[in-house]
């Protein structure tokens, strides 16, 4: 019987648990694409961590299938969970940083909306971060959230960055549920790993002990023991869903909104940046060097194998239609959604195409000046497409093509190697631009900030 529910997945490509499945987001912050232990390529060992420690969400990789060119829609957090909602992507939306988008869909084309529509059973929760200030949760379809958070920190040194909370949060409204037997849909979106960094002085002192598995880039033991106290409330969750008994109904997206902090580059031209965590990427969150939007992606769930591991290029704007897919709801997904469904991937074990709007992937960087408090400046542009990056700096102009399959670190620039490349590349990206109405010539601003020093 197993083996017929899987193939009917696998020909029908919707969502294949035997009665309505339920749904888990988990979205880490300032996460890079190597922060975890298992590395999420096994032919590149950088792409894991031999110092940072995460067994669970490990365990959760071994169980599904784990990607290795995942992106997070933006190089910060707001765009990125903007656009998660809406399956668009941010430069569509007019989304950069902190500022209001220029539009946003309505409000019945949002994720859970949409998913509610087809199955109005559904009971919805959004716990953690959310970083939206042009509308809340319950605007868009949650029927249960912590409003509309920030960046907030723990007053509680038992529980640094409320890492704890959120995941007891999330097994009650689990618990809730199961005891209901309603189908839920679960977002919970850590403050962890972002600054101000907290963790458990237990945890920090076993990385201390750990000092000789430290390396050049992986070494502070604050910040590993932050990532394992979030590892440990994943695993919390987890095991919640096991004692259940609903794991095997149950889907789960893990991935983060950029990557690691770090504001060293963040106003350097390409040509500057450095390697850090994310080595063998460049650079870090805030630019769309390899290190600012490459992330983990791990998706497990009904149907879909075990012990996977893609290359298939996926990213953040792909989880509405792929939740819809789950749930057998593809017909409710909006006409603006620029993502495709992963689902048809993830039940063929890497094999099956995405689907897209586009073949290509076009992201735009954060406000990339400050300037007397007021933050403003040029934003660059790049368009990903096949295994070639073709990235553009508007501020000076200058130009790059990169190979991603033999280049991650975006050192070995091939424009004028391949001009027939690049040529293609940058009308597909300017093209797109002008049909999303950004023109690439203005410039971007916003208030200035109310405390000096402030963190994005």
């Amino acid at each position: 019987m197993k083996k017929l529910i899987v193939l009917l997945c696998l020909l029908g490509s919707v969502g294949c648990a035997a009665q309505t499945p339920n749904i888990v987001i988990i979205l880490t912050d300032d996460m890079g694409w190597n922060a975890l232990s298992i590395p999420a390529d096994p032919a590149i060992p950088e792409s894991g961590s031999s110092y940072y420690q995460t067994p669970n969400t490990d365990r959760l990789a071994e169980g599904g299938i784990r990607f290795s060119r995942a992106y997070s829609p933006s190089a910060v957090c707001d765009p990125t969970r903007t656009s998660i909602q809406y399956g668009m992507r941010p430069t569509a939306l007019g989304k950069f940083a902190t500022v209001a988008p220029k539009t946003l869909p309505p409000v019945s084309d949002a994720m859970v909306s949409r998913l509610k529509a087809a199955h109005p059973q559904y009971k919805a929760a959004h716990f953690g971060k959310w970083h939206q200030r042009s509308r809340t949760p319950e605007q868009i379809g949650f029927d249960l959230s912590d409003g509309q958070t920030m960046n907030d920190q723990s007053k509680d040194p038992m529980d640094p960055k409320m890492t704890f909370s959120l995941a007891r949060k999330a097994n009650a409204f689990m618990e809730n549920n199961a005891q209901n037997g309603t189908p839920f849909f679960l977002q919970v979106s850590f403050y962890a790993n972002h600054l101000k960094y907290e963790a458990l002085p237990e945890t920090i002192a076993k990385y201390e002990a750990r000092s000789d598995q430290a390396t050049e880039h992986h070494n502070s033991p604050l910040w590993a023991a932050m990532n394992e106290d979030m590892d440990t409330a994943v695993g919390s969750i987890l095991d919640t869903l096991d004692k259940l008994d609903l794991a095997k109904n149950t889907y789960i997206i893990y991935t983060a909104d950029n990557g690691y902090e770090f504001k060293r580059d963040r106003l350097k031209p390409v040509a500057e940046r450095d390697y850090y965590k994310s080595y063998p990427l460049r650079s870090h969150k805030y630019v769309l060097s390899e290190g600012g939007i490459r992330v983990p992606f791990i998706i497990r769930g009904p149907g879909i194998p075990a012990g996977v591991s893609s290359r298939t290029p996926v990213v953040g704007w792909d989880i509405l239609p792929t939740v819809l897919d789950m749930a057998g709801a593809s017909d409710q997904t909006p006409e603006a959604v620029e993502g495709g469904s992963l689902l048809p991937l993830c039940l063929s074990g890497g094999k099956a195409k995405v689907k897209r709007l586009d073949p290509f992937m076009v992201f735009r960087s954060a406000l990339a000046k400050e300037e007397k408090g007021v933050f403003g400046g040029m934003l660059d542009v790049a368009i990903i497409q096949d295994s070639y990056k073709f990235y553009r700096e508007l501020e000076s102009g200058n130009e790059y093509l990169w190979s991603l399959k033999d280049d991650l670190g975006e050192s070995n620039n091939l424009l004028k190697k391949m001009p027939e490349r690049a040529a293609q590349l940058r009308k597909n990206m300017d093209d797109y631009c002008k049909r999303v109405g950004w023109d690439q010539k203005e410039r971007a601003s916003r208030a200035p900030r109310k405390k000096a020093g402030k963190k994005e």
